[in-house]
């Protein structure tokens, strides 16, 4: 099935794909009217907090889990911009990285932190809707 003008693009899992790293997806209740949607703000919102959202999002388990995916996102950041401030030593570059890789870093946590909210709603029984 082809997408025509002003078609949204949808994943085989339910999601918004729209050439975007940060999908949108929405999941419903199968026996209630409640919904859920998990778009740019939440992306926003788990970059900043990681664990502790998926904590509040009602996964604590998977909210454990996170822990060591935002250190290790932590570890490799700091890694990664060591290595480009050793490799490349230019102040221009460093000064981008310096900006550049906590921003990356952020993006990767909102991301896995999605990610694991979302796989609790399909493992707690909700729909993803459309």
């Amino acid at each position: 099935m082809e997408s025509g003008v002003g078609e949204v693009a949808r994943s085989p899992y339910g999601g918004n794909r729209c050439g975007s790293v940060f999908s949108t997806y929405r999941f419903d209740h199968p026996e209630t009217d409640a919904s859920k949607t998990l778009d740019v703000w939440a992306y926003f919102w788990a970059s900043l907090f990681g664990p502790f959202y998926v904590l509040f999002a009602g996964f604590p388990l998977l909210a454990l889990l996170m822990v060591p995916v935002s250190a290790m996102i932590f570890v490799l950041a700091f890694a990664g911009f060591g290595l480009v401030d050793w490799v490349l030593g230019s102040e221009v570059v460093t000064v981008f990285a310096l900006f550049a890789t906590p921003v990356a870093a952020l993006a990767a946590q909102g991301i896995a932190a999605i990610e694991l909210v979302r796989k609790g709603y399909l493992r707690a029984g909700w729909r993803e809707g459309y």
